[in-house]
């Protein structure tokens, strides 16, 4: 079928994708929770609500990029390691931001289900960290060494 060429179904299913979908999902919880209050003008809760909707996009943006297979097409990007970068950078904004939330909380409920959120997205994205250094380690090809040419004439 002509769909299956263009559109990877596949990766939705996997581990990856299932976690991706999830932190898509929480991250925009955490934001929404966030904007719904009137706290949302304060510098702290700025940050967290630039923080979970840029990771939730750029995840999404991932997303669509993986299902259309863009990395089969653009072979000089090597995508295990974009992905690993992508977790562990949105793992120390997200987690950074989710303690400053939770710290400034005040108690109000939407504020602490929004850094509950903010925690639960930072140890999905711990979990799909690992899931892509172990998917970034057996994409390495293991080639025969590398031999000096430069030395070819016997001298």
């Amino acid at each position: 079928m002509m769909m299956g060429t263009f559109i990877r179904l596949d990766y939705l299913r996997s581990k990856q994708g299932i976690l991706k979908i999830a932190q898509h999902v929480i991250l925009l919880a955490a934001f929404a929770c966030v904007r719904s209050t009137f706290y949302n003008n304060l510098d702290s809760y700025r940050f967290y609500e630039v923080v979970t909707l840029g990771y939730a996009v750029a995840i999404f943006i991932f997303l669509v990029l993986t299902v259309f297979g863009v990395p089969k097409r653009v072979l000089f990007v090597n995508w295990a390691v974009t992905e690993f970068m992508l977790d562990t950078l949105g793992f120390i904004f997200v987690s950074t931001g989710s303690i400053v939330a939770a710290v400034k909380s005040c108690e109000v409920a939407l504020l602490v289900t929004a850094s509950v959120f903010g925690f639960l997205a930072s140890y999905l994205l711990v979990c799909s960290v690992m899931l892509s250094f172990v998917a970034s380690r057996h994409t390495q090809t293991a080639g025969p060494p590398i031999q000096n040419h430069c030395l070819e004439d016997g001298s």
